[in-house]
């Protein structure tokens, strides 16, 4: 497999690149400085690998929900490379690649992103498979989903925060949470773009579940 994953759905940008054995990942947490580092850093993951972007067989990126502005990022950089190469993208919904790695958890896995204004988008799994819609919530929408449920985890970059959020709601609610690793996302999305090729998955846009500060403000 030679692939470029992209994870830029939230504040921190994490790439990598493989070439067969060959892996390197770089992080991104430098504000807006990000959009002018995506390109160089794509650039420096391909190098380690000694990998051309010519040489990739797919791109696969998280496709959302997540930062309007992150989303809109790796959109532009993938499809920027999709025209050069003619190397087809794959885009991989964000709550399911962060839940990937955890698949053999023996209860539900909460795969949740900070969506800001006190709310959080979340979608719940079971032995890898949804089970919920992507959804918009608050935490108290949240602690009532997981009302009499055992051994929950909750996964993502913002996992701590939800965990506190719902602590201090229902303490009685019987949740955990993994460490985030910036590799765990890369590597789903190596492994989702991968079973993407097989089923030639068509290209779709980034996932919203609400509508942008800007087209809110012009109502």
């Amino acid at each position: 497999m030679k692939a470029l994953a992209i994870d830029s759905a939230v504040t921190c940008i994490s790439l990598a690149a493989c070439n067969q054995q060959k892996k390197a990942s770089v992080t991104l947490d430098i504000g807006m400085r990000q959009s002018e580092k995506i390109i160089p850093a794509i650039e420096y993951v391909l190098e380690q690998v000694e990998l051309e972007t010519s040489q990739l067989d797919f791109i696969a990126l998280s496709g959302g929900p997540g930062s309007f502005t992150g989303l809109r990022l790796g959109f532009a950089a993938a499809k920027g490379l999709q025209l050069s190469t003619g190397c087809p993208v794959y885009s991989i919904p964000t709550l399911k690649a962060q839940a990937e790695p955890y698949s053999s958890w023996p209860g539900k896995v909460l795969s949740a992103i900070d969506a800001k204004k006190d709310r959080f988008y979340v979608q719940i799994f079971f032995q890898g498979n949804a089970i919920s819609e992507s959804l918009d919530i608050g935490v108290e929408e949240i602690a009532h989903h997981l009302t009499n449920e055992d051994n929950v985890l909750i996964v993502g970059p913002d996992s701590e925060a939800l965990l506190n959020a719902l602590k201090n709601f229902a303490p009685s609610l019987q949740v955990s949470r993994f460490p985030h690793l910036t590799t765990s996302i890369t590597d789903a999305l190596f492994s989702l773009g991968n079973e993407a090729t097989e089923n030639l998955a068509p290209y779709q846009g980034p996932i919203y579940l609400r509508k942008s500060e800007a087209e809110e403000n012009q109502k």
